[in-house]
């Protein structure tokens, strides 16, 4: 009986201390999962600043199908019948010769009948690029209060080495193709034979910059009075510290600064306090309540939308995306024919009573929801007012195609060393870039604002 009542109590002791080890591996496993969750929190947080719903799809680990369907595909290379080429006859014509047949044909030796010869015409476009050497006498007095006084002649600049023909060539080497100084210079010496220190070049440009200055402060001024503004803005290395590239587009020119902030109070300054107009951007919210209209990007929301999609096809996210693609498809077809106010205000309620149905929807998913909420509630008012105001696009993809201009110096140059590097780049790319959505040539443009020396390009 004893020996029963000990084999009792020695088995209550492996039992118990069997439990205990059993509590202390389940505590041990679950201190093991919390840490494992928390770094897994921290690997999403990282993998997201490079990983999100603005990463280029060149860039993404899974590959967007091919939406293109069979009649929109089309195949590589000319199609059956067409020579290849879709140029025009020029109106004008430099030079003509004459491209003579040899008679004997150089694979047989056959000997090639006059009858037999046929003649056609094409045409060769050519460039000859030649320097120009000006000598220029120059007049110049010493006025008794100190002041020296040079002679002016229209076809040179007043200072330096560097004509004007030139200037625009250097500047648009810089910044259409983000070539450095030392390529520059190179460059130059092989097709003119004339070398260019790599500082010549940059003295250069800071010399122009410097022309432009006064036509580029007058831009700014007119920011405040735009009707509607496109507003982006994308980092931008200064001095190895992150500065912001700001880029806004209206309806007849182009603003760019880069300052040392992302703020609100880049816009307060350029704008003021009291916008009387259309600001369209994306969602980033010192964007919020400044102006008196705002337009908020579809392409974003659909992005996102997609993205989410792409990452849960199983969930009615893919649902949300579809909605919304149509209903913006369907807005972009409405405003194609710039319908009169009076069928924009009625165009608008039916929308607005389109996107309310999206979004009192009660059965999205969490992805789904977090959409609609963050996004379609959180900027409620701002997706239709392009149906309202006549000008304003749904989208902001023209800043968006604006400061992919510069990502090429940002990436090849590393943005700028210097402050006043900073300056002259926005200086200059505020021309081009205004120059170019005006639908003309910056090189041809630069030419003559700076022969001119025109107070503002507007």
């Amino acid at each position: 009986m004893n020996n029963i009542r000990t084999n009792i109590f020695e088995e209550n002791e492996r039992l118990r201390r069997e439990l205990e080890q059993e509590k202390k591996l389940k505590n041990d496993w679950q201190n093991k999962y919390y840490e494992l969750i928390k770094e897994l929190k921290k690997t999403q947080q990282l993998l997201r600043q490079f990983l999100n719903e603005n990463t280029p799809s060149s860039k993404l680990p899974f590959k967007y199908p091919n939406r293109k369907t069979e009649n929109e595909s089309k195949p590589r290379g000319k199609s059956p019948g067409s020579f290849g080429a879709t140029k025009e006859d020029p109106e004008k014509i430099d030079k003509q010769v004459k491209a003579k047949l040899d008679k004997i044909c150089p694979r047989c030796g056959k000997i090639i009948q006059k009858n037999e010869i046929v003649k056609q015409i094409r045409y060769v476009y050519d460039i000859i690029i030649k320097p120009k050497i000006i000598e220029v006498e120059e007049e110049f007095y010493y006025c008794d209060c100190g002041k020296l006084c040079l002679g002016k002649h229209p076809d040179v600049p007043e200072k330096g080495m560097i004509g004007y023909n030139l200037q625009s060539l250097f500047t648009e080497l810089k910044h259409n193709f983000s070539g450095s100084y030392e390529k520059i210079s190179k460059f130059t010496e092989n097709i003119t034979t004339i070398k260019f220190s790599p500082k010549t070049i940059n003295n250069c440009l800071n010399r122009v910059a410097e022309k432009l200055e006064s036509s580029y402060d007058e831009l700014e001024k007119k920011m405040k009075d735009a009707k509607y503004t496109y507003s982006d803005e994308t980092g931008w290395p200064v001095d190895g510290a992150k500065w912001w590239l700001w880029l806004f587009v209206t309806n007849n020119f182009t603003f760019i600064t880069i300052q040392n902030s992302r703020a609100r109070r880049v816009l307060l300054d350029i704008f003021g306090e009291d916008y009387q107009g259309v600001i369209i951007s994306d969602c980033f919210k010192v964007y919020r309540d400044f102006a008196k209209w705002f337009q908020k990007c579809w392409v974003h929301l659909l992005r996102k939308a997609e993205y989410e999609a792409e990452k849960q096809p199983r969930k009615n996210i893919k649902k949300l995306y579809g909605q919304l693609k149509n209903l913006y498809e369907e807005m972009k077809d409405f405003l194609k024919g710039d319908p009169p106010p009076d069928m924009r205000l009625k165009m608008k309620k039916v929308f607005e009573k389109k996107l309310n149905l999206i979004i009192n929807y009660k059965n999205w998913c969490s992805e789904a929801q977090s959409v609609v909420d963050n996004w379609l509630i959180a900027y409620r008012g701002h997706w239709l007012t392009a149906i309202e105001i006549p000008g304003v696009s749904l989208d902001n993809n023209i800043c968006e195609r604006g400061i992919r201009k510069g990502i090429g110096w940002r990436k090849m140059l590393g943005g700028h060393r210097t402050r006043e590097g900073a300056k002259n780049y926005s200086i200059i790319e505020t021309h081009r870039q205004t120059w170019k959505l005006q639908g003309k040539s910056p090189y041809c443009e630069m030419i003559e604002f700076l022969k001119n020396k025109q107070k503002c390009i507007i």
